[in-house]
Protein backbone atom coordinates (compact mmCIF):
# COMPACT_ATOMS: atom_id res chain seq x y z
CA UNK A 1 0.00 0.00 0.00
CA UNK A 2 1.41 3.38 -1.03
CA UNK A 3 2.11 5.95 1.66
CA UNK A 4 0.19 9.22 1.89
CA UNK A 5 3.28 11.17 0.81
CA UNK A 6 3.70 9.02 -2.29
CA UNK A 7 0.04 9.53 -3.25
CA UNK A 8 0.39 13.28 -2.71
CA UNK A 9 3.50 13.39 -4.87
CA UNK A 10 1.73 11.51 -7.65
CA UNK A 11 -1.27 13.85 -7.50
CA UNK A 12 0.97 16.93 -7.65
CA UNK A 13 2.83 15.47 -10.62
CA UNK A 14 -0.45 14.87 -12.41
CA UNK A 15 -1.56 18.43 -11.78
CA UNK A 16 1.77 19.74 -13.05
CA UNK A 17 1.37 17.70 -16.24
CA UNK A 18 -2.17 18.88 -16.93
CA UNK A 19 -1.77 22.56 -15.94
CA UNK A 20 -0.95 24.80 -18.95
CA UNK A 21 2.57 26.22 -18.78
CA UNK A 22 2.76 29.91 -18.01
CA UNK A 23 4.61 31.97 -20.58
CA UNK A 24 7.94 33.22 -19.28
CA UNK A 25 8.08 36.99 -18.94
CA UNK A 26 9.86 38.80 -21.74
CA UNK A 27 13.39 39.73 -20.63
CA UNK A 28 14.55 43.32 -20.46
CA UNK A 29 15.70 44.89 -23.70
CA UNK A 30 18.32 47.49 -24.51
CA UNK A 31 17.82 49.87 -27.39
CA UNK A 32 21.27 51.01 -28.52
CA UNK A 33 21.59 53.51 -31.35
CA UNK A 34 24.56 54.56 -33.45
CA UNK A 35 23.35 57.65 -35.31
CA UNK A 36 26.66 58.04 -37.16
CA UNK A 37 26.17 54.55 -38.61
CA UNK A 38 22.41 55.05 -39.17
CA UNK A 39 21.63 51.94 -37.14
CA UNK A 40 19.50 51.07 -34.12
CA UNK A 41 20.03 47.78 -32.30
CA UNK A 42 17.85 45.95 -29.80
CA UNK A 43 19.67 43.62 -27.40
CA UNK A 44 18.57 41.10 -24.83
CA UNK A 45 19.83 42.80 -21.67
CA UNK A 46 20.57 39.45 -20.04
CA UNK A 47 22.54 37.73 -22.77
CA UNK A 48 23.65 40.61 -24.99
CA UNK A 49 22.19 38.89 -28.05
CA UNK A 50 21.13 41.34 -30.76
CA UNK A 51 17.43 40.54 -31.27
CA UNK A 52 17.10 42.88 -34.23
CA UNK A 53 18.59 45.77 -36.17
CA UNK A 54 16.81 48.77 -37.66
CA UNK A 55 19.13 49.69 -40.53
CA UNK A 56 19.03 53.15 -42.08
CA UNK A 57 17.50 54.71 -38.94
CA UNK A 58 19.38 57.78 -37.67
CA UNK A 59 18.18 58.37 -34.13
CA UNK A 60 18.07 62.02 -33.06
CA UNK A 61 20.18 61.92 -29.91
CA UNK A 62 19.22 65.44 -28.80
CA UNK A 63 15.54 64.46 -28.64
CA UNK A 64 16.36 61.01 -27.21
CA UNK A 65 13.84 58.25 -26.57
CA UNK A 66 10.62 57.65 -24.66
CA UNK A 67 10.13 54.13 -23.28
CA UNK A 68 6.56 53.01 -22.54
CA UNK A 69 5.48 50.14 -20.30
CA UNK A 70 3.97 48.07 -23.10
CA UNK A 71 7.29 47.74 -24.93
CA UNK A 72 6.97 50.68 -27.28
CA UNK A 73 10.05 52.87 -27.66
CA UNK A 74 9.72 56.16 -29.52
CA UNK A 75 12.46 58.15 -31.24
CA UNK A 76 12.89 60.61 -34.09
CA UNK A 77 14.66 59.42 -37.24
CA UNK A 78 16.60 62.40 -38.63
CA UNK A 79 17.22 60.70 -41.97
CA UNK A 80 13.58 59.95 -42.74
CA UNK A 81 12.21 62.96 -40.80
CA UNK A 82 9.85 60.66 -38.95
CA UNK A 83 8.70 59.82 -35.47
CA UNK A 84 9.32 56.07 -35.19
CA UNK A 85 7.58 53.73 -32.77
CA UNK A 86 9.20 50.32 -32.34
CA UNK A 87 7.97 47.54 -30.07
CA UNK A 88 10.99 45.85 -28.48
CA UNK A 89 9.14 43.40 -26.22
CA UNK A 90 8.93 40.44 -28.58
CA UNK A 91 11.44 37.95 -29.88
CA UNK A 92 12.56 40.62 -32.35
CA UNK A 93 11.78 44.34 -32.59
CA UNK A 94 8.90 45.48 -34.77
CA UNK A 95 8.21 48.98 -36.10
CA UNK A 96 4.53 49.55 -35.33
CA UNK A 97 4.17 52.97 -36.92
CA UNK A 98 5.79 56.13 -38.21
CA UNK A 99 4.67 59.71 -38.78
CA UNK A 100 6.34 62.66 -40.54
CA UNK A 101 7.77 65.48 -38.40
CA UNK A 102 8.64 69.07 -39.29
CA UNK A 103 11.70 71.23 -38.70
CA UNK A 104 15.01 70.48 -37.02
CA UNK A 105 13.78 68.40 -34.10
CA UNK A 106 14.98 69.31 -30.63
CA UNK A 107 12.54 67.65 -28.21
CA UNK A 108 9.44 65.48 -28.02
CA UNK A 109 7.07 64.22 -25.36
CA UNK A 110 4.23 61.74 -24.92
CA UNK A 111 1.07 62.06 -22.84
CA UNK A 112 0.74 59.91 -19.72
CA UNK A 113 -1.70 57.54 -21.44
CA UNK A 114 0.70 56.84 -24.31
CA UNK A 115 -1.91 57.94 -26.85
CA UNK A 116 -0.36 61.10 -28.33
CA UNK A 117 3.14 62.39 -29.00
CA UNK A 118 4.14 65.97 -29.76
CA UNK A 119 7.43 66.77 -31.49
CA UNK A 120 9.04 70.23 -31.38
CA UNK A 121 11.19 71.28 -34.31
CA UNK A 122 12.75 74.60 -35.21
CA UNK A 123 14.93 76.44 -37.72
CA UNK A 124 17.89 75.53 -35.48
CA UNK A 125 17.92 74.17 -31.94
CA UNK A 126 20.95 76.02 -30.58
CA UNK A 127 19.03 78.73 -28.69
CA UNK A 128 18.27 81.08 -31.58
CA UNK A 129 17.24 84.52 -30.41
CA UNK A 130 14.20 84.44 -32.69
CA UNK A 131 12.63 82.26 -35.32
CA UNK A 132 9.86 79.80 -35.97
CA UNK A 133 9.19 76.39 -34.52
CA UNK A 134 6.78 73.65 -35.45
CA UNK A 135 4.73 71.51 -33.11
CA UNK A 136 3.79 68.17 -34.69
CA UNK A 137 1.13 66.12 -32.90
CA UNK A 138 0.85 62.39 -33.65
CA UNK A 139 -2.00 60.04 -32.74
CA UNK A 140 -0.13 56.89 -31.69
CA UNK A 141 -3.06 54.61 -32.51
CA UNK A 142 -3.66 55.74 -36.09
CA UNK A 143 -0.36 57.58 -36.76
CA UNK A 144 -2.27 60.46 -38.26
CA UNK A 145 -0.52 63.74 -37.55
CA UNK A 146 -0.86 67.48 -37.87
CA UNK A 147 1.40 70.44 -37.23
CA UNK A 148 1.29 74.13 -36.54
CA UNK A 149 3.83 76.95 -36.40
CA UNK A 150 4.79 79.06 -33.38
CA UNK A 151 7.28 81.87 -32.82
CA UNK A 152 10.13 80.46 -30.74
CA UNK A 153 13.77 80.14 -29.96
CA UNK A 154 14.74 76.57 -29.09
CA UNK A 155 11.40 74.87 -28.37
CA UNK A 156 10.77 72.44 -25.55
CA UNK A 157 7.53 70.51 -25.23
CA UNK A 158 5.36 68.74 -22.65
CA UNK A 159 1.98 67.02 -23.05
CA UNK A 160 -0.71 67.08 -20.38
CA UNK A 161 -3.79 65.24 -21.61
CA UNK A 162 -5.38 67.52 -24.21
CA UNK A 163 -2.91 70.36 -23.60
CA UNK A 164 0.45 70.95 -25.25
CA UNK A 165 2.92 72.99 -23.18
CA UNK A 166 5.59 74.73 -25.22
CA UNK A 167 8.72 76.03 -23.51
CA UNK A 168 9.78 79.02 -25.56
CA UNK A 169 13.35 80.32 -25.43
CA UNK A 170 12.60 83.66 -27.09
CA UNK A 171 10.70 85.11 -25.32
CA UNK A 172 11.28 83.14 -22.13
CA UNK A 173 7.83 81.78 -21.37
CA UNK A 174 5.60 78.75 -21.18
CA UNK A 175 2.73 78.60 -23.65
CA UNK A 176 -0.26 76.28 -23.72
CA UNK A 177 -1.98 75.05 -26.87
CA UNK A 178 -4.93 72.74 -27.33
CA UNK A 179 -3.79 69.39 -28.68
CA UNK A 180 -6.75 69.28 -31.05
CA UNK A 181 -5.74 72.65 -32.50
CA UNK A 182 -2.24 71.35 -33.25
CA UNK A 183 -3.62 68.24 -34.95
CA UNK A 184 -5.86 70.24 -37.28
CA UNK A 185 -3.63 73.31 -37.81
CA UNK A 186 -2.54 72.28 -41.31
CA UNK A 187 0.75 74.13 -40.97
CA UNK A 188 -0.86 77.43 -39.94
CA UNK A 189 0.30 79.64 -37.08
CA UNK A 190 -1.01 78.62 -33.67
CA UNK A 191 -2.34 81.01 -31.05
CA UNK A 192 -1.47 80.22 -27.45
CA UNK A 193 -4.38 79.72 -25.08
CA UNK A 194 -2.26 81.01 -22.18
CA UNK A 195 1.30 82.15 -21.44
CA UNK A 196 3.49 82.43 -18.34
CA UNK A 197 6.91 84.09 -18.03
CA UNK A 198 9.79 81.85 -16.87
CA UNK A 199 13.54 82.33 -16.43
CA UNK A 200 15.87 82.98 -19.34
CA UNK A 201 17.52 80.23 -21.40
CA UNK A 202 15.22 77.38 -20.51
CA UNK A 203 16.79 74.00 -21.18
CA UNK A 204 15.28 70.85 -19.72
CA UNK A 205 11.68 70.34 -18.64
CA UNK A 206 9.30 67.82 -17.17
CA UNK A 207 5.67 67.70 -16.09
CA UNK A 208 4.28 66.16 -12.91
CA UNK A 209 0.56 65.39 -13.37
CA UNK A 210 0.50 64.36 -9.72
CA UNK A 211 1.23 67.91 -8.60
CA UNK A 212 0.06 69.76 -11.74
CA UNK A 213 3.47 71.40 -12.17
CA UNK A 214 5.53 72.23 -15.24
CA UNK A 215 9.17 71.99 -14.16
CA UNK A 216 11.69 73.96 -16.22
CA UNK A 217 15.44 74.43 -15.78
CA UNK A 218 16.41 78.05 -16.47
CA UNK A 219 19.27 80.43 -15.68
CA UNK A 220 17.68 81.48 -12.40
CA UNK A 221 16.87 77.98 -11.15
CA UNK A 222 14.05 75.50 -11.56
CA UNK A 223 10.71 77.15 -12.30
CA UNK A 224 7.73 75.27 -10.83
CA UNK A 225 4.59 76.50 -12.59
CA UNK A 226 1.06 75.35 -11.77
CA UNK A 227 -0.95 74.13 -14.78
CA UNK A 228 -4.72 73.79 -14.45
CA UNK A 229 -6.61 70.99 -16.14
CA UNK A 230 -8.07 73.60 -18.47
CA UNK A 231 -4.57 74.51 -19.68
CA UNK A 232 -4.21 77.79 -17.80
CA UNK A 233 -1.21 78.75 -15.66
CA UNK A 234 -1.39 79.44 -11.94
CA UNK A 235 1.05 80.05 -9.12
CA UNK A 236 4.79 79.82 -9.70
CA UNK A 237 7.82 79.42 -7.49
CA UNK A 238 11.51 79.30 -8.31
CA UNK A 239 14.00 76.92 -6.68
CA UNK A 240 17.42 78.56 -6.98
CA UNK A 241 20.47 76.54 -8.02
CA UNK A 242 22.02 77.18 -4.61
CA UNK A 243 25.48 78.10 -5.85
CA UNK A 244 27.51 78.74 -9.00
CA UNK A 245 26.36 77.19 -12.27
CA UNK A 246 23.04 75.97 -13.62
CA UNK A 247 21.32 72.78 -14.77
CA UNK A 248 20.79 71.87 -18.41
CA UNK A 249 19.12 68.49 -18.27
CA UNK A 250 16.22 67.62 -16.02
CA UNK A 251 14.22 64.46 -15.39
CA UNK A 252 11.23 63.47 -13.28
CA UNK A 253 11.59 60.59 -10.83
CA UNK A 254 8.97 57.85 -11.05
CA UNK A 255 7.46 58.99 -7.74
CA UNK A 256 6.50 62.22 -9.60
CA UNK A 257 7.57 64.07 -6.42
CA UNK A 258 11.22 64.59 -7.30
CA UNK A 259 12.98 66.36 -10.16
CA UNK A 260 16.59 65.35 -10.78
CA UNK A 261 19.29 67.15 -12.74
CA UNK A 262 22.89 68.31 -12.29
CA UNK A 263 24.48 71.76 -12.01
CA UNK A 264 27.60 72.61 -13.97
CA UNK A 265 29.77 75.62 -13.20
CA UNK A 266 31.77 76.51 -16.31
CA UNK A 267 33.35 79.72 -14.97
CA UNK A 268 36.84 78.23 -15.34
CA UNK A 269 37.94 78.10 -19.02
CA UNK A 270 39.56 74.70 -18.38
CA UNK A 271 36.82 72.07 -18.57
CA UNK A 272 38.76 69.71 -16.33
CA UNK A 273 38.14 72.25 -13.52
CA UNK A 274 34.40 72.60 -14.09
CA UNK A 275 32.52 71.65 -10.94
CA UNK A 276 29.57 69.28 -11.20
CA UNK A 277 26.82 68.79 -8.61
CA UNK A 278 23.83 66.47 -8.52
CA UNK A 279 20.69 68.55 -7.91
CA UNK A 280 17.51 67.08 -6.45
CA UNK A 281 14.28 69.01 -6.05
CA UNK A 282 11.13 68.19 -4.06
CA UNK A 283 8.35 69.28 -6.43
CA UNK A 284 5.88 69.61 -3.55
CA UNK A 285 7.90 71.90 -1.29
CA UNK A 286 10.64 73.37 -3.48
CA UNK A 287 13.32 71.97 -1.14
CA UNK A 288 16.59 71.25 -2.93
CA UNK A 289 19.64 69.06 -2.33
CA UNK A 290 22.97 69.73 -4.03
CA UNK A 291 25.64 67.01 -3.94
CA UNK A 292 29.24 67.43 -5.23
CA UNK A 293 30.13 64.97 -8.00
CA UNK A 294 33.67 66.18 -8.67
CA UNK A 295 35.43 68.10 -11.41
CA UNK A 296 35.16 67.45 -15.12
CA UNK A 297 32.42 67.05 -17.64
CA UNK A 298 28.97 65.49 -17.14
CA UNK A 299 26.49 65.15 -19.98
CA UNK A 300 23.52 62.76 -19.88
CA UNK A 301 22.75 60.83 -16.70
CA UNK A 302 20.74 57.76 -15.79
CA UNK A 303 17.82 57.63 -13.37
CA UNK A 304 16.18 54.77 -11.50
CA UNK A 305 13.86 54.45 -8.52
CA UNK A 306 16.85 54.19 -6.18
CA UNK A 307 19.82 55.90 -7.83
CA UNK A 308 20.86 58.58 -10.26
CA UNK A 309 24.01 57.71 -12.18
CA UNK A 310 26.33 60.45 -13.47
CA UNK A 311 29.28 59.74 -15.75
CA UNK A 312 32.01 62.24 -14.78
CA UNK A 313 34.63 62.56 -17.50
CA UNK A 314 37.75 63.69 -15.68
CA UNK A 315 41.20 64.90 -16.61
CA UNK A 316 42.77 61.45 -16.09
CA UNK A 317 39.92 58.90 -16.17
CA UNK A 318 36.16 58.54 -15.97
CA UNK A 319 33.98 57.72 -12.98
CA UNK A 320 30.38 56.74 -12.46
CA UNK A 321 29.00 58.69 -9.48
CA UNK A 322 25.90 57.12 -7.90
CA UNK A 323 23.54 59.32 -5.89
CA UNK A 324 20.67 58.07 -3.71
CA UNK A 325 17.29 59.38 -4.93
CA UNK A 326 15.20 57.17 -2.62
CA UNK A 327 13.80 58.22 0.73
CA UNK A 328 16.53 56.58 2.79
CA UNK A 329 19.68 58.54 2.00
CA UNK A 330 18.21 61.19 -0.25
CA UNK A 331 21.00 63.05 -2.01
CA UNK A 332 23.87 60.96 -0.60
CA UNK A 333 26.74 60.04 -2.90
CA UNK A 334 26.75 56.29 -2.33
CA UNK A 335 29.57 55.07 -4.57
CA UNK A 336 32.13 56.01 -7.20
CA UNK A 337 32.89 53.43 -9.88
CA UNK A 338 36.19 53.65 -11.77
CA UNK A 339 35.43 53.39 -15.50
CA UNK A 340 39.02 53.77 -16.67
CA UNK A 341 40.11 55.72 -19.73
CA UNK A 342 37.96 55.93 -22.84
CA UNK A 343 40.11 56.07 -26.00
CA UNK A 344 39.35 59.31 -27.80
CA UNK A 345 37.53 60.66 -24.75
CA UNK A 346 37.69 64.25 -23.49
CA UNK A 347 41.23 65.58 -23.07
CA UNK A 348 42.49 68.70 -21.35
CA UNK A 349 42.88 71.63 -23.72
CA UNK A 350 40.36 70.23 -26.23
CA UNK A 351 36.61 70.66 -26.63
CA UNK A 352 35.00 67.90 -24.52
CA UNK A 353 31.77 68.07 -26.53
CA UNK A 354 33.59 66.92 -29.67
CA UNK A 355 35.18 63.87 -28.02
CA UNK A 356 34.04 60.30 -27.56
CA UNK A 357 31.78 59.88 -24.55
CA UNK A 358 29.69 57.42 -22.59
CA UNK A 359 25.89 57.34 -22.51
CA UNK A 360 24.05 55.68 -19.64
CA UNK A 361 20.79 53.97 -18.73
CA UNK A 362 19.86 52.33 -15.40
CA UNK A 363 17.45 49.50 -14.76
CA UNK A 364 14.42 50.48 -12.69
CA UNK A 365 15.79 49.15 -9.41
CA UNK A 366 19.16 50.81 -9.92
CA UNK A 367 21.05 47.53 -9.58
CA UNK A 368 22.55 47.69 -13.06
CA UNK A 369 23.97 50.54 -15.12
CA UNK A 370 24.42 50.15 -18.86
CA UNK A 371 27.09 52.44 -20.34
CA UNK A 372 28.04 52.80 -23.96
CA UNK A 373 31.73 53.19 -24.81
CA UNK A 374 31.89 55.72 -27.63
CA UNK A 375 34.07 54.61 -30.53
CA UNK A 376 34.56 51.14 -29.02
CA UNK A 377 31.37 49.38 -30.15
CA UNK A 378 30.42 48.03 -26.76
CA UNK A 379 28.12 48.46 -23.78
CA UNK A 380 29.71 48.08 -20.34
CA UNK A 381 27.54 46.64 -17.58
CA UNK A 382 28.09 47.92 -14.05
CA UNK A 383 26.88 46.15 -10.92
CA UNK A 384 26.10 49.22 -8.82
CA UNK A 385 26.26 47.35 -5.50
CA UNK A 386 29.63 45.77 -6.30
CA UNK A 387 30.87 49.02 -7.80
CA UNK A 388 32.54 47.56 -10.87
CA UNK A 389 32.11 46.64 -14.51
CA UNK A 390 31.11 42.97 -14.58
CA UNK A 391 30.94 42.36 -18.33
CA UNK A 392 30.61 44.03 -21.71
CA UNK A 393 28.27 43.54 -24.66
CA UNK A 394 29.40 44.01 -28.26
CA UNK A 395 27.44 45.88 -30.92
CA UNK A 396 28.25 45.80 -34.65
CA UNK A 397 29.26 49.46 -35.08
CA UNK A 398 31.56 51.82 -33.10
CA UNK A 399 28.86 53.90 -31.31
CA UNK A 400 30.57 57.11 -32.31
CA UNK A 401 30.37 59.75 -29.52
CA UNK A 402 28.55 57.25 -27.35
CA UNK A 403 25.46 56.84 -29.50
CA UNK A 404 22.33 56.51 -27.40
CA UNK A 405 20.93 53.88 -25.03
CA UNK A 406 17.62 53.10 -23.32
CA UNK A 407 16.33 50.14 -21.34
CA UNK A 408 12.85 48.59 -21.34
CA UNK A 409 11.72 46.22 -18.59
CA UNK A 410 8.44 44.28 -18.55
CA UNK A 411 5.74 46.02 -16.52
CA UNK A 412 7.80 49.09 -15.70
CA UNK A 413 6.17 52.44 -16.39
CA UNK A 414 7.75 55.85 -15.99
CA UNK A 415 6.29 59.13 -14.76
CA UNK A 416 8.57 61.06 -17.10
CA UNK A 417 7.43 60.80 -20.72
CA UNK A 418 9.75 63.43 -22.22
CA UNK A 419 12.40 62.23 -24.66
CA UNK A 420 15.76 61.64 -22.93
Amino acid sequence: MRSFSAIATALLSAVALTTPAQAAPSPARLLVADPAASAVYVLDARTGRVTGTLSGRKLNDHAGTVVLADGRVLFVDDAAKQLVVVNVAGAEPRVVGTAPVEGEVSHFAVDAAGRFAVVAGSEGHEHRAEGHATLTAVDLTTFKSGHGVVHSGEPGVLVDGGTVLHRNDAPAQLESYRLGDVLKAGGAHLTAAATKAIGEHGHGEAFSPKHRRAITATERGVDLTEVTRAGDFGAQRVAAWGGPGRGFYLRLHDDADTAVTYVRDTSDPDWTKWTEHAFLLDVRTGRTTRTPLGSGYVFRFGLSDELAGYVVHGAARDELALVDVSGRGFGDLTRRVDLGVLPGGPQGGKDPFAAQTRKIALDDAGRTAFLTAGGQGRVDIVDTAAGRITRSLAVPTPLDRGGAIAVWEPGVSHADTVGR
